[in-house]
């Protein structure tokens, strides 16, 4: 679950207001019928009736006096708060025993899970759609900062803890094993209690780590026509790119999701006054058949509906904006707004089938309003928000866009304008510059509403604006800098040397720093090594 921390932008919500009133979370008075602990100071919640408070999408739990302290924001709206969003590594799926999901809160004992390998995510594998890509960022330089200025934030992780944990400001164990509770950094692993946590120096040091620690502003990744899992040697089971134009990091399931036996909380059960909806967010989850399952009672009206269709997506937004239709069953069948006093009275129910509906987007014809961030220039703005209309090009978008941020507008065109979907990970396409944006923005959220709001549109330089030195290891240790270029000269099929300067070399490591005249010409020593890759500044 994601808090309070420097990688994160209340801002960036849809709904600023309910973010900023209750970091997201849409919560209601409950009944416990068990022992419940506050996910928020760990003590047990007493009393008969209406004891406490409960998040109607993350599960999150409080007593009425910790509402106004709470710094974890719901994983219906963690996702777009993140600044610069860097995809996990799953592992394969397992039973994970004494752990919590980070996305719904609740224990991944006894249902198929997953965990990040870099920083310990942990996610059942039926809410893995809705993971925040929020992993460690390991690579931050940028020519243009000063380096003596630089300041490294922690990387706060809430929820499992290790057993013998300690908060930093207390000193007091802050470790559970009956919620998910606490916070911990991926960088140096000190520990807070939620309570406790915005007490914590806000600059991390790496801990016992940091005189071994390279610095993430001291790494690039370098920009390459490779795919990421190659440079990084990351291998997963299943991952493929369904298309050419997508490069998918971190890739999840795109199998339908079928809620109805297996993860439906009871009192969501199918009863004789519910019924179980399929839910829809656009023609391409109809087409795959990806979508939710919710129950609904019978009665329930066409708002009812529309906000439970939302929660399920977690999606934060203004209701107003949105309806719902029923769903066609057949190609011939034709889309129809459901409409109230019994809208589920009237919707078709082909034999053995449950009813489907649509999730939609109230669209304007004549305009939207596009967010552009400039994430990968590193300036001070986040994002800024611009109005597009039926004759708004990406390339009049890149030229607004760059006005705002206080630069040059007519360079537009030494920029890209890059599409990064986080669904599923981490996935980027770059925009032809005579696309209409407009038409881009509908089309979207057509296609899937889950999909649109976890899209960015990033500006990126067209020409790295890193050099092009490479990193090479796992090669022969001890040997002389002339032999050293006969192996590479022979990995890049090359009579002449493509680079410019070997050095520095680790001569008992077998490893070196190489410098190339063009990006292009990394690329066969890049298929041709085994060690993954990165760029080192001193």
């Amino acid at each position: 679950m994601t808090a309070e921390g420097a990688n994160v932008d209340a801002t960036m919500a849809v709904s600023t207001m309910t973010v900023e009133r209750d970091h997201g979370h849409h919560f209601v008075k409950k009944t416990f019928g068990k022992p419940t602990y506050c996910h928020h100071c760990c003590d047990k919640i007493w009393g008969m009736l209406s004891q406490g408070y409960a998040c109607e999408i993350c599960n999150f739990v409080c007593h009425d006096k910790c509402l106004r302290t709470v710094v974890s924001y719901c994983s219906g709206v963690a996702l777009q708060l993140i600044k610069n969003p860097v995809a996990h590594t799953w592992s394969e799926p397992q039973h994970i025993k004494r752990h919590f999901c980070c996305v719904c809160r609740k224990k991944t004992d006894d249902v198929p899970s997953v965990e990040c390998e870099v920083c310990e995510y942990f996610v059942h594998v039926e809410c893995q759609d809705f993971a925040v890509s929020d992993c460690r960022e390991a690579a931050t330089f940028v020519p243009s900062l000063d380096k003596t200025s630089h300041r490294q934030y922690h990387h706060m992780r809430e929820g499992n803890l290790q057993c013998h944990s300690k908060c930093i400001i207390c000193k007091k164990n802050c470790h559970s094993y009956e919620c998910f509770t606490g916070m911990r950094c991926g960088w140096c692993n000190i520990t807070a209690h939620a309570l406790c946590y915005r007490q914590v120096n806000k600059d991390c040091d790496f801990g016992n780590m940091r005189k071994i620690m390279l610095p993430p502003n001291s790494v690039t990744i370098p920009r390459t026509e490779l795919p990421m899992e190659q440079l990084l040697n990351i291998h997963p089971s299943g991952s493929h790119n369904p298309d050419g134009t997508r490069k998918v990091s971190s890739p999840s399931r795109i199998n339908a999701i079928d809620e109805t036996q297996s993860f439906l909380s009871d009192h969501e059960k199918e009863h004789d006054d519910h019924e179980i909806l399929r839910i829809y967010d656009g023609n391409n989850s109809l087409r795959n058949q990806v979508f939710r399952s919710a129950s609904v009672p019978k009665t329930a009206t066409v708002e009812q509906i529309r906000d439970i269709a939302l929660r399920k997506f977690h999606i934060s937004d203004n209701g107003d904006n949105y309806y719902v239709t029923q769903a066609p069953h057949e190609p011939t069948d034709e889309e129809e707004p459901l409409e109230d006093p019994i809208p589920l009275r009237n919707v078709k129910r082909p034999e053995g089938k449950r009813a489907q509906i649509f999730l939609r987007y109230k669209d304007d014809p004549d305009k939207a309003a596009v967010k552009v961030y400039g994430g990968w220039l590193r300036i001070p703005v986040t994002f800024t928000e611009i109005v597009v209309d039926r004759v708004t090009l990406v390339q009049d978008l890149l030229t607004q866009a760059l006005e705002n941020f206080g630069m040059d507008g007519t360079t537009w065109s030494k920029y890209n304008l890059i599409e990064v979907s986080l669904e599923r990970g981490v996935a980027e396409r770059t925009a032809n510059p005579q696309e209409n944006m407009l038409q881009l923005v509908r089309n979207l959220r057509k296609d899937s509403l889950r999909r649109y709001y976890v899209v960015r549109f990033y500006i990126q330089e067209k020409d790295d604006p890193h050099d092009h030195a490479v990193f090479v290891g796992n090669m022969p240790p001890s040997l002389a800098q002339r032999q050293y270029e006969r192996i590479l000269l022979k990995l890049l099929g090359a009579k002449e040397k493509p680079f410019t300067a070997i050095g520095p070399i680790y001569f008992e490591y077998g490893s070196l720093v190489i410098t190339f005249n063009t990006p292009k010409l990394q690329l066969p020593l890049s298929k041709g090594c085994k060690m993954p890759f990165m760029k080192i500044r001193s």
